[in-house]
């Protein structure tokens, strides 16, 4: 009776201390901090962008400029935190950027869609812009009928991971799809479109009011068609980061119902109309 005591008790001390042990174990892993909790510690927001006036401009000297960066700065200022820019990202390899932690956020204007949403998530829109499709000067067998771009004769100039590849596979899969290098940017496009390497591409009115500034009487707005897509310019943001995507949004509702953000569009705008505003009760000078 005494040895079966024993036995019954050592059994119980062991399976207790096992219990103890494990209770242990779970009370030592560390606690995993969300998005806004590294933000506040480090006092620092690590941001990716891209090169994409007059959203986001990278000067020859190594200085930044355009809409997105003059609001990023002022929401760094309101929040009381460091903007850093930590990396520059493609159209292609923005999501990676992201998913691998490398970047908190790309600050350039980036256009959501279902796509993109799958992976990323997005803060409040700054402003809208709308895409249009262009084509050479002396090219009119577009004109009031988008569908006839729909063919395989017709080349369609595109980026990957771009709006003009996603625009042109969804609206358009019959057509040749010819691909530019991610880092010649959008004015390649239009470049192929001049040159009659490709018979169109798609932009917004802003990028090819500024090239045909610069190569005048080369591409034209294809006449009497609707924009393609009308899109909201916003940030790019972590999945499932809800207090770190509130205080962005926050400070960017501040933004524009004080008027600073149309004083950025006003400031950068080139060509009247080329943005849509968000729409407020009032408008600051």
């Amino acid at each position: 009776m005494k040895k079966r005591f024993i036995l019954v008790l050592g059994l119980t001390l062991f399976f207790t201390g096992c219990e103890f042990t494990s209770s242990d174990k779970q009370e030592s892993v560390p606690e995993k901090k969300s998005l806004y909790e590294k933000v506040l510690k480090n006092k620092k927001i690590r941001v990716g962008y891209i090169a994409y006036p007059p959203n986001f401009i990278k000067n020859p000297d190594g200085t930044y400029g355009g809409i997105f960066y003059e609001a990023m700065e002022e929401i760094g200022k309101k929040l009381g935190l460091e903007i850093d820019y930590t990396e520059e990202v493609t159209w292609g390899g923005m999501i990676e950027a992201i998913k691998t932690k490398r970047i908190d956020m790309v600050v350039t204007g980036i256009w959501p869609t279902s796509a993109r949403g799958k992976h990323v998530d997005f803060a409040n829109p700054l402003f809208f812009s709308v895409v249009k499709a262009y084509t050479q000067i002396d090219n009119n067998k577009f004109d009031g009928n988008l569908k006839t771009l729909n063919n395989k004769n017709v080349k369609i100039s595109t980026i990957d991971g771009e709006m003009t590849s996603i625009i042109a596979n969804m609206d358009f899969p019959d057509a040749q799809k010819v691909p530019v290098a991610q880092m010649l940017g959008v004015a390649q496009t239009l470049l192929d479109v001049q040159t009659k390497k490709t018979d169109v591409t798609f932009v917004e009115p802003a990028i090819a009011l500024e090239f045909d500034v610069k190569n005048p009487n080369s591409i034209k707005e294809i006449a009497n068609i609707k924009p393609l897509r009308v899109f909201p310019n916003a940030m790019m943001l972590p999945k499932d980061e809800e207090e770190f995507k509130t205080m962005l949004n926050v400070a960017i509702n501040e933004l524009i119902n004080n008027g600073y953000i149309d004083r950025y569009i006003d400031k950068y705008e080139k060509y009247p109309n080329s943005f849509y505003r968000v729409q407020v009760p009032y408008r600051i000078k």
